[in-house]
Parts: C-alpha cells; sequence; structure tokens
C-alpha cells in the first residue's frame, strides 16, 4: 500500500525508510493507542415520552424594541436640564442683585420735582432700570400722544400762554384753526451703552461663576456626564441670568401722564444671554480639563482670549485715569456740560460713563477723531446737519504741542502693553496674532456701542388730517470707526511683533512652546474611559503587578534603579544649535522704539498733514482767528509784537499829536502795521485806538451802561462793544463766567449757546476770550466773540464783535475782528 513523504508529499512503497524524490527520512507513523474499553453503563432513568416532532416552519416570537440612544445634541440638553439650578441660580442672583441695587440707588433722589412729583418713586425706578439696562443692549425709546382741544371762545384756537399753543403757535396765526383739535405725537430714543454699568455687571457674574466653578469642582463635575459639566452649568447660568434682565426689562417700562418708555426687553434678553454665555464659560471651561487638553486648538484659542482681555483691561484702566484727570483739570466744568444748574456733579456722570471716555482717549491717541454731528429737518423749514471733529490737531489747538506728544505717548504704551502680554502668555507667533486680532476685534466693539446718540421726531396733524407739520432731528457723538480700524491696524499688529524682542531685551523670555510632536502612549488594560497622556503614562510606569518578591535574573538591574518601562517610543531631543550672541540692549531699544513710531505715529502724522492740506479756506480764516486771539506763553503772537522794520510798502507815518474820536481811514499804525483796505484806524477819548469796517463810527453812550463804548456802521446789526472798566478787581475769565451766568437768563438773549471760553495771553497780558450765540429780541441769531484782557495799570479792556449768525460762515466776521485785535493799541 502507497503512503506519502511527510516533507514533498511524493508516493513511496510502506516499506521505503527514505524518499525516493526528495531523499529525506521518512518517520514512521506513531502507533495508534488501543481503545480502552467503555465504562460499564449505569441504569439509566426512565425517559420521559417524546415530543412530537416540531412543524416544518415555526414563526420567530416577535422581539421586544431596543431603546435608541439620544443623540449626543439631546444627551447634552438633558444633562443641562436636570443638573444643578441651585448653584446657578445663585450665580445669577449677583448681576441682577447689582441691577436692582443700581436702580434703587439712582431713584432715591427726586431731581428738584418739589413737593408734588410727576414721577414718583416706583417711576424713577422704572427709568433707572430703563437707563442701566443699555448696559446689555436695552433701548430707551420715549413715544408720547397728545390731543388737543380748542378753547372756545377764543380767536386764537387753541387759547393763550407761553406753551407755543397759542396764537404764535398752532392758533389762527399757525397751523391749526379755529374750530378743530390738533394731535401732537412724539417719539424719541436715547442710545448710550454705560460701560461702567457693564464692566460691573460683568464682574458681578465673574463672582457667582467663580463661586459654582468652586462648588462643582469640590463635588467632582468635572468627570461626569460625558466631561462637558462646566458647558452644563454655564448654559443654565446664562439662561437664569437673562430671565432676570428680562424680567427688569418688562417691569422698566412706565407711563407718565401719556408718556410712555420702552426699555426693548427682547434686546436686553439677547445681549444678556450673549454676554452671560461667553462669560460663565469663561471661568467654567477649567470644570472640564480632559475636553480642553484634548484639543490643543481650543487651548491656544481660549489662552489668546484671555490674554486678549487682560491687556484691554489694563489699557482701559490706563485711559480712563488719563481721561479723568484731564476732565478734573478742565475749568468750570460744570457751566461746560451745562449741569451747573441741576445739582449734578460732572465728574459723577463721568464716572458712569468712563470707560465710554476711556475708548475715547484711545482712539484719540492713536489718531482717529471723535465726531460729533446734529441733523435736523421739518416739513416747513426743510433740513440742514452740521459736524465737527475732534482729534490730535484740534487737541494742539485747543492746549498746545506738548498735548499732542503725551496722547501718542499713551498710544505707543497702549499698543506695547498688548504686544508684551501677548510675547510672555502665548506659546507661539499665531497665538500672539490670534490675541492681537481679539483685542483689535474688541477695541473696534468698544469703539461702535460706546457712543452716544439721540433721535427725535414729532407731528402736529388737525383733526381733519390737514394742516399738520413735522420734524425730526438727531445727534451722534462717538469715535470714527473707519479711524479706529485703520489706525487700530497701524498700532495693534506692530506693536504684537515687537513684543517678544522687547522681552528678549530685557533678558525675560516668552511662553514655553508647545512641542509639535508627542509621542503616542499605549492605552492601558483597566484605565478607565477618558483618561489623559500622562495619566496613562503614569499607569504605564507604576502599575507593576504585586505579588511575591522573586529574586531578580541575571544581568536586571538592582533595586532602586530607574528602569525605563516604556521605551519603544522615546523620542531623543534635536541637538540645539549653539545660542546666538544677544545684541546689545541699547541698540535694540533705539530700534524698537524707532520702528513703533515709524509705523504707528509716522501714518498718523501723515494722515494727519493729509487732513489739514485739504482743509478749506474758511477753516483757515478761523483757525489764524484763533492765533491771533489765543496766546501759547506770556509772549506776544508774531502779529502783535510790534514790527521793528518797516516793509518798503509801508506808508511813513505821523504820530497823532493829541487824542481825538475822530478816524483816519487808510493810515498805518505807529508800530509800522498797515491798516487793512476796507478798514479805518479810531482812536478813542478813553485811551484806545484799533481799526474798524470803513463807515463805522462811535455811537451814543447809554447813561445806564457807562465805560461801553460802540462803533457801528448806520445798517445791519454787526457793531464793535469796548467795554473798558478801571481798575478792574477781577481776572477776565472771572468777569466772562460771572457775565455768562446773567446772560442766560437774559430777555434779550434767549437760546444763549457757548462756543468756547478760555484763558489766553493778550499782548503779554493775561486775558480771556468768549466766542457764543444768542438770539436778540428782533429773532435774529447773532455770533459774538469777546477777546478781553487786563492792561498793566489795571484797566480791563473787552473788545466784543457782534455779527449775525446767517453771515458769518462767510468769513468776514471772523476777518474783522482778527483786524481789530492786530491794531489794538492804548493811546494814554
Amino acid at each position: 500500500m502507497a503512503s506519502y513523504c511527510p516533507h514533498c508529499g511524493a508516493s513511496a512503497p510502506d516499506e521505503a525508510r527514505f524518499c525516493m524524490k526528495c531523499g529525506k527520512e521518512r518517520l514512521p507513523d506513531p502507533p495508534v493507542p488501543d481503545t480502552p474499553p467503555a465504562p460499564a453503563q449505569a441504569p439509566s432513568e426512565p425517559r420521559p415520552p417524546a415530543s412530537p416532532p416540531p412543524p416544518v416552519y415555526t414563526p420567530a416570537p416577535a422581539s421586544a424594541p431596543a431603546a435608541t440612544a439620544p443623540s449626543p445634541v439631546g444627551a447634552f440638553f438633558g444633562r443641562t436640564f436636570r443638573g444643578d439650578w441651585a448653584g446657578a441660580a445663585q450665580a445669577a442672583l449677583w448681576p441682577f442683585a447689582l441691577l436692582l441695587i443700581g436702580g434703587l440707588s439712582l431713584a432715591i433722589p427726586s431731581y428738584g420735582q418739589g413737593d408734588e412729583p410727576v414721577a414718583g418713586f416706583t417711576d424713577r425706578l422704572r427709568i433707572a432700570l430703563a437707563l442701566l439696562l443699555q448696559s446689555v443692549g436695552g433701548g430707551f425709546d420715549v413715544t408720547g400722544h397728545e390731543q388737543r382741544q380748542p378753547s372756545f371762545g377764543d380767536s386764537n384756537g387753541f387759547g393763550t400762554g407761553p406753551d407755543g399753543l397759542g396764537s404764535d403757535g398752532m392758533g389762527s396765526g399757525g397751523l391749526g384753526s379755529d374750530s378743530s383739535a390738533a394731535t401732537l405725537e412724539g417719539t424719541a430714543s436715547l442710545h448710550i451703552v454705560p460701560l461702567t454699568v457693564t464692566a460691573l455687571w460683568i464682574v458681578a457674574l465673574l463672582i457667582g461663576v467663580r463661586v459654582l466653578r468652586n462648588r462643582l469642582l469640590a463635588r467632582g463635575y468635572g468627570h461626569q456626564g460625558g466631561g462637558t459639566a462646566g458647558l452644563e452649568a454655564a448654559v443654565r447660568v446664562s439662561l437664569l441670568a437673562t430671565a432676570g434682565v428680562l424680567a427688569l426689562s418688562l417691569f422698566a417700562q412706565p407711563e407718565i401722564e401719556g408718556v410712555e418708555l420702552s426699555s426693548s426687553p427682547v434686546l436686553a434678553a439677547l445681549g444678556a444671554l450673549g454676554i452671560a454665555l461667553v462669560v460663565s464659560y469663561g471661568v467654567l471651561h477649567r470644570v472640564d480639563p480632559l475636553q480642553v487638553a484634548a484639543r490643543p486648538g481650543v487651548r491656544a484659542a481660549f489662552r489668546a482670549v484671555g490674554t486678549a482681555l487682560r491687556a484691554l483691561a489694563v489699557v482701559l484702566v490706563l485711559c480712563a485715569v488719563v481721561a479723568f484727570i484731564s476732565l478734573a483739570q478742565v475749568d468750570d466744568l460744570a457751566e461746560v456740560s451745562d449741569l451747573d444748574d441741576d445739582g449734578v456733579s460732572p465728574l459723577l456722570v463721568a464716572l458712569l460713563i468712563l470707560p465710554n471716555l476711556a475708548v475715547a482717549a484711545l482712539g484719540i491717541s492713536w489718531g482717529a477723531g471723535a465726531e460729533a454731528s446734529v441733523r435736523g429737518s421739518g416739513s416747513l423749514y426743510g433740513g440742514r446737519s452740521e459736524s465737527e471733529t475732534f482729534g490730535l490737531s484740534e487737541l494742539g489747538d485747543v492746549t498746545n504741542d506738548w498735548a499732542i506728544v503725551g496722547a501718542l505717548a499713551l498710544g505707543l504704551v497702549c499698543a506695547l502693553t498688548l504686544g508684551v502680554l501677548a510675547a510672555r502668555r502665548c506659546a507661539s507667533r499665531g497665538e500672539q496674532l490670534l490675541c492681537a486680532g481679539v483685542f483689535f476685534g474688541l477695541v473696534l466693539l468698544l469703539a461702535a456701542a460706546g457712543g452716544l446718540g439721540v433721535e427725535a421726531s414729532g407731528a402736529v396733524t388737525g383733526e381733519s388730517g390737514f394742516g399738520g407739520a413735522g420734524g425730526n432731528g438727531g445727534m451722534e457723538i462717538g469715535l470714527s470707526v473707519p479711524e479706529v480700524l485703520l489706525f487700530g491696524l497701524l498700532w495693534i499688529f506692530p506693536a504684537a511683533l515687537l513684543g517678544p524682542y522687547l522681552l528678549r531685551m530685557a533678558g525675560q523670555s516668552g511662553a514655553p512652546a508647545v512641542p509639535a510632536y508627542a509621542p503616542a502612549v499605549p492605552p492601558v488594560p483597566g484605565a478607565p474611559a477618558g483618561t489623559s497622556a500622562s495619566e496613562a503614562a503614569a499607569l504605564v510606569t507604576h502599575s507593576a503587578p504585586t505579588g511575591p518578591a522573586t529574586p531578580p535574573a541575571p544581568g536586571t538591574p538592582a533595586p532602586g534603579t530607574p528602569v525605563h518601562t516604556y521605551g519603544p517610543h522615546a523620542v531623543q531631543p534635536a541637538p540645539q544649535p549653539p545660542a546666538a550672541k544677544p545684541r546689545g540692549r541699547a541698540g535694540v531699544w533705539v530700534a524698537t522704539l524707532a520702528g513703533a513710531f515709524l509705523i504707528g505715529g509716522g501714518a498718523t502724522a501723515g494722515v494727519l498733514v493729509w487732513q489739514d492740506n485739504h482743509d478749506d479756506k474758511t477753516a483757515k480764516e478761523e483757525k489764524a482767528d484763533k492765533a491771533a486771539a489765543v496766546g501759547k506763553d506770556d509772549k506776544p503772537s508774531a502779529s502783535e509784537e510790534p514790527s521793528q522794520e518797516p516793509g518798503p510798502s509801508a506808508a511813513p507815518t505821523t504820530p497823532s499829536p493829541e487824542k481825538s474820536d475822530g478816524t483816519d481811514p487808510g493810515a498805518a499804525d505807529e508800530d509800522g502795521t498797515e491798516v487793512p483796505e476796507g478798514s479805518e484806524r479810531v482812536t478813542d477819548s478813553e485811551g484806545f485806538s484799533f481799526a474798524v469796517p470803513e463807515g463805522w463810527t462811535r455811537q451814543s453812550v447809554d447813561p445806564e451802561r457807562p465805560g461801553q463804548i460802540t462803533y457801528a456802521g448806520s445798517t445791519g446789526r454787526e457793531e464793535f462793544l469796548v467795554g473798558v472798566v478801571r481798575d478792574a478787581p477781577y481776572t477776565s475769565y472771572e468777569n466772562f463766567t460771572n457775565i455768562e451766568k446773567h446772560t442766560k437768563s437774559a430777555p434779550d438773549k434767549s437760546d444763549y449757546q457757548r462756543i468756547r471760553m478760555e484763558r489766553n495771553t493778550f499782548q503779554g497780558q493775561d486775558g480771556a476770550i468768549w466766542e457764543y450765540t444768542y438770539t436778540d429780541e428782533a429773532d435774529r441769531t447773532i455770533h459774538a466773540v469777546n477777546q478781553s484782557y487786563i492792561a498793566e495799570d489795571g484797566t480791563e479792556y473787552a473788545i466784543q464783535l457782534s455779527w449775525r449768525e446767517d453771515f458769518w460762515p462767510a468769513g468776514e466776521g471772523a476777518k474783522t475782528h482778527r483786524t481789530a485785535l492786530k491794531t489794538w493799541q492804548l493811546t494814554d
């Protein structure tokens, strides 16, 4: 019988010991053991009767439906709403209590309403809450509706009186009729975000959320619920904080004598929800360490945002201090802000909007301008708008050139603060740029939200719908967002690039860099889910099985010798290049500061020069007027200094041998300066001489106002009023402030508006200039500018020009006053 080779599989006879094909020995087959005899069977028990055979087809029993696992989003919200609401309520109570206490504090004063206040304590509380809720996005909208009935028997339609609805308003001489009623409707909106209240609201929320975080960490919530316990708690806190703001907004909507106030509850709730969610999770994300640690990008983003917030806080505090000190140095701030009659300190009002002022100071120091615009339109008189800008150039005009240097230095310090903090706390260049971008975005947001806006509209309609009139207007004050965008880019990102060099120059290093590659650690059997890499490595190193001690095998290190139990994935550090020789600190300082000034300050100066070159002729004349009237030091300006060498075209002068009240057209000054064409010099018996327009003569002196000399033409309202006070016991500025108080209540000078009132130096003596507008008894708007000073003998001279406001923009009025100041001299 043939068998087969176990090596090559070739057949061979059974008796062959070697394979005839491969030559290998064929091992004999192992003997088959004999089968053991079967054990004796025990007596079997009687079997049950056989069951009938199963049917050919048996239907499978219906199985119960398996439970469907919830989606991750559903599971998250389920854990959120089943979580700890008591702790979240305690955290949300802090900002709610802050708003309520602030509203109660503002509602206590009656604000001069007398014994019968129109707005009671509850109404004042509602109004105060509406103002405070603007800090989180609320509104302040006022709507009024009133219907006036005619006064029968009175031909004026609505009766008489100073309410504007008599014969001068909407009676027979106005817009209504004698027998029809009229409906007055009006709306007004105030848009201001008191950032001080916003900051306090965030601080109160931070306190509550930090208490909640400590509570969650103490209870070990960080390793429960899928690792999102912090986010779940943040959602609960945000919802409760939003509910509190919504309740206060609904309460802060009073109605007082037909005037309704709306606080925009929906906008306030949405704003509170967004702020609360960001702030809460910014603190509570530390409750979920595994979730953040597993995502390096998220960890870097948190670090960059935190650094940007710290830098923004430092910058705003610095700018707030500078802005508050600057305001405190303003003379008569209460009169400038028109709060002197209300008994309210303007510095207290400034504290409520101090961060707003800080943002404005930051923008101006970077080169952006603060814009103020007023617009109005009516169905009868058309529309008109005006705007002004206050930037670095205007700051220099108001104060001096050193103020511009100080402002630029403030902007440089603020920008470098961001760069240094980003270099210290951020691990990579990309993270530093992300921090700068977040800071830039926050500055833009604050610049857009930190302004002031007022809008108003009204309409009057008759009962039949005809004969009505309406109008609307508005005012806006705030930083120019496009300019903040431009100059912010020029300051922030170069500072972020220079920050690491500043640290290196100071001998410090930034945040340690995050390694690009970390060796993977294999999973450890029995380790809980979610174990981090460092924890797994610790388990690999320290989880040797315990048991009876055995002697070490030959070649095994002795006990106590460190053993690397996990070596296949070890990464050997690459050889480091030799350290470069540090540069000299003086050179780095010079290069850094030069780069910062060239990038930021140079661009700012370039834009300012470009703006100055595009000023129109009127603006230049007004600026020259300021230069002539407002001195920067105790020396007279160039236009006021006597000329030592008269020009070749100057006519020889002959001093007048005696004083006279006559005029000398076209004559030159005694100092060699010619009187401009179209003007003539007048010499007054009170001891002064100056140039006035041709044809202007001295008017008779009012016996009730001695010392007030008037020069005017034969037609028109324009005139010079020269005041002479011997041995004045006050300064010119003090006299102006005293006169202004009476001017505000004078019946012949209504609608008074101050333009400027400043101390200055005129012809080497202390003086002041006062510019304002008012409406005279003939309902004409008059523009007046008054230069006063105290002469060496103690006599005060005030040279005031009055000009109609309609003709002032042409520049002739400013030129006339400037000519008078240039040619002014004393003859005694």
